[in-house]
């Protein structure tokens, strides 16, 4: 019981920084129109969820390994995956867009 209490309180600390972060950076960042931006906003809580699990999946398994300092080192790159799509993301919108004359 205790473990699960644990594993509660650290994804309630961590799921808001790993959605909330690329998300922040979208709106910050972006000068899209409004259709697209939605989209980027998808696609980064898509990928904010799917690493996130992997993540955790990971994570729960070198634990009880006993690699503790890996299992952090994992969740905090993990936190890198859904910029890495906004970046390529936005590459593509950025390549397919004329240059003005």
């Amino acid at each position: 019981m205790d473990n699960l209490i644990v594993w509660l309180i650290i994804v309630a600390f961590y799921a808001p920084l790993h959605y909330l972060l690329p998300v922040l950076v979208l709106f910050i960042t972006g000068s899209e129109p409004d259709e697209i931006r939605r989209d980027l906003i998808r696609r980064a809580l898509r990928d904010s969820t799917l690493s996130m699990i992997g993540a955790f999946t990971i994570v729960i398994y070198l634990v009880e390994r006993g690699v503790m300092s890996v299992a952090m080192l994992i969740l905090l790159v993990s936190m890198l995956y859904p910029f890495i799509g906004i970046w390529r993301h936005r590459r593509e919108i950025t390549v397919e867009e004329p240059p003005p004359n």
